[in-house]
């Protein structure tokens, strides 16, 4: 697909529907996150928008202090799920869960997340496993692996 910001998110089987913000870097060159207490996602805007070839990077909170988040969910996700792209442009991307995995932030599998693809992939990413309450940060990220099932 020609490319095309990102506008919605749209999940069925998890009832989710909800604006995309776009996200960069922070100043540590690590990427940005929407504000922890906004429902909303963020596009990375240095990856592909949804539907061009390339894995364009979507990512949201799983929770805060103020209870769940618009990412509570995705954890939920089987393979052959649909997430649906609304776009700027009108145009709806729509891809298909290939998988759902869980990585060590230590470990975090850089490449195999962001790395190159030769089709137009989708990746959901948020934290998962447990909670540290000295850190305030969690020990895993969770990563939705997706293709696009329409051109």
């Amino acid at each position: 697909m020609p490319r095309s910001q990102p506008a919605r998110i749209s999940i069925a089987k998890i009832n989710l529907d909800v604006q995309i913000n776009v996200v960069g870097r922070n100043v540590d060159g690590t990427m940005e996150t929407p504000n922890v207490l906004d429902y909303v996602v963020g596009w990375y805007k240095y990856s592909p928008t949804p539907g061009e070839l390339g894995p364009s990077i979507i990512v949201g909170h799983v929770d805060s202090y103020k209870g769940i988040s618009v990412f509570w969910r995705v954890r939920e996700l089987v393979a052959g799920d649909v997430i649906a792209i609304t776009r700027v442009d009108g145009t709806v991307a729509k891809f298909n869960v290939n998988s759902l995995q869980q990585f060590d932030q230590a470990t975090f599998p850089t490449q195999a997340v962001y790395g190159d693809t030769n089709y137009a992939a989708l990746r959901l990413i948020t934290c998962g496993g447990t909670f540290n309450r000295q850190t305030y940060h969690y020990t895993a990220n969770t990563v939705v692996f997706a293709t696009l099932i329409n051109s």
